[in-house]
């Protein structure tokens, strides 16, 4: 059947140059990042690690004997993950989830230890753990909607040299959190406390105050995730890319939500 619509005509519908060429290199164009389907991702993966957490909070709870292992164990294993997906990001799709798993229980034993176990817990009790962990939930979603909308709308952006202030004091809060804990293991006062002050576990103005800073720093990291998030589909990255971006901001998250239940822990500890 003929048409009077040239598009559609049979000597040129089909045909090796023009609109048919164009359709070829379209279905031969290999797929990319998208904003969509990393936030798709995100959300898979914050599926995953909110499940992980839930089931094993129990066990915390009921054999505190397991926390300690379990945070060491899950968080080299959520490293040699991260390091996987970083060195491999081909394959990330099939690494990720696995983060996501692992993170999921060290989120779990860390929340134990905050409000069961550590120094501010005698001051926290029972009946307020349940609360502070589902505010903390609360405040991280919040704080990630308000940064999302802010790097959006154009108001919140980050020039060079914020970005590479950012990545230098958090990677100076890491060592400090990493060298604090494995001096202090080997060291010891004449109390039997460490040397260096563990402030992320110290109520006080101090203690305070360093996690509001912690708190406000991981929250600019979020604007790094977006960034890289926004750069990576502007320039057309390969799809699987989806999955880093996806991994980036759980990790971010991660510690957002940690560091304000320790805050709100040491707020209701005054």
């Amino acid at each position: 059947m003929r048409t009077a619509n040239p598009v559609f005509n049979n000597t040129s519908f089909g045909q090796d140059s023009g609109f048919g060429a164009m359709l070829g290199a379209v279905a031969d164009r290999p797929a990319t990042m998208s904003v969509q389907g990393t936030a798709l991702k995100t959300l898979y993966l914050l599926i995953i690690t909110a499940a992980s957490a839930a089931a094993s909070w129990g066990m915390y709870k009921s054999n505190q004997s397991l926390i300690f292992p379990t945070m060491i164990g899950s968080l080299v294993g959520g490293l040699a993950a991260g390091i996987l997906i970083m060195k491999k990001p081909k394959i990330a799709g099939f690494v990720v989830p696995v983060f996501a798993f692992a993170e999921g229980l060290f989120v779990a034993a860390f929340s134990a230890a905050i409000l069961y176990y550590s120094s501010l817990a005698t001051k926290v009790g029972d009946a307020a753990a349940y609360a502070m962990m589902g505010q903390a939930a609360g405040l991280t979603i919040a704080i990630a909607a308000a940064m999302l909308f802010g790097y959006a709308s154009g108001v919140l952006r980050l020039n060079q040299f914020m970005i590479k202030m950012i990545i230098v004091m958090t990677a100076g809060v890491a060592i400090y959190y990493v060298g604090a804990f494995l001096i202090n293991m080997v060291f010891r006062g004449p109390q039997g406390d460490g040397i260096i002050p563990q402030l992320g576990w110290q109520g006080g103005a101090i203690g305070i105050g360093f996690s509001v800073f912690v708190v406000a720093l991981a929250s600019l990291n979020l604007l790094l995730d977006f960034q890289f998030i926004d750069d990576g589909v502007k320039r057309g990255l390969p799809k699987h890319y989806e999955w880093i971006g996806a991994f980036g901001l759980l990790t971010t998250l991660v510690w957002l939500y940690i560091e304000m239940l320790r805050l709100l822990a040491k707020l209701r500890s005054e």
